[in-house]
């Protein structure tokens, strides 16, 4: 399957050890407005999604994005409970330099327990294995430390600040710490994940595209 043709059908499961990323459904946003009510889950975004209103309409504009290409969302599941306990998604999906920036959100409890690492894994394999894309970048807000204390241990590479990044909702002005793993870091980070995460390598799964809908499914054969 070539780069470009994936890049029109989002795999519908990416299962990991201890989280599952499955493809956003609108059948999802209850949850995720209901985890979202969180506060500390903002802090550092540059808006805030507290108020359930507005995460609809947000959630609303990032199926409109998947549905013209330059996003690929997912909803990060609880493998054993069955239950969404974040998002995360690829945007500003880019097919002539083959590049993308990710962004994701877990709730608070779910913080310190791996499925930060594990989604990461996922996503990245199926960046660089599946889309074949050369460039992912990440940008955080400079004083978001744990975010890029997480990027670094990940084996992300500090590229610089963007300064004045963006006025945030308040009316200040934030500088973003800008990150990115490409194509030739990916073998590197790939083995450093592995053994972190304990994970089966993606490489050995099956790619399905059933022909009821054309939506792809990495399952173990």
């Amino acid at each position: 399957m070539s780069a470009l043709h994936s890049y029109q059908h989002i795999p519908t499961v990416l299962e990991g050890n201890k989280i599952r990323l499955c493809a956003l459904q609108e059948s999802h946003f209850g949850d995720l407005i209901a985890l979202g009510q969180d506060k500390r889950i903002w802090t550092h975004y540059p808006f805030d999604l507290s108020v359930a209103d507005r995460h609809l309409r947000h959630l609303c504009e990032i199926m409109d994005q998947v549905k013209t290409g330059i996003c690929h969302a997912f909803t990060v599941f609880h493998a054993h409970h069955h239950y969404p306990v974040g998002m995360t998604r690829l945007f500003l999906l880019n097919r002539e330099h083959r590049q993308c920036e990710t962004g994701s959100w877990l709730a608070p409890a779910y913080w310190e327990n791996g499925m930060n690492m594990e989604a990461k894994y996922l996503l990245l394999d199926y960046c660089f294995e599946a889309l074949q894309l050369l460039r992912v970048q990440f940008r955080t807000d400079t004083r978001n430390i744990p975010s890029r204390r997480s990027l670094e241990k990940l084996g992300a590479q500090f590229e610089g600040i963007i300064r004045k990044e963006r006025v945030l909702e308040n009316g200040t002005v934030r500088d973003a710490a800008l990150y990115s793993i490409i194509d030739s870091d990916w073998p590197v980070v790939k083995a450093r994940l592995l053994q972190k995460t304990k994970i089966r390598e993606t490489s050995d799964l099956m790619l399905q595209i059933p022909e009821h809908n054309g939506s792809v499914s990495y399952v173990y054969p």
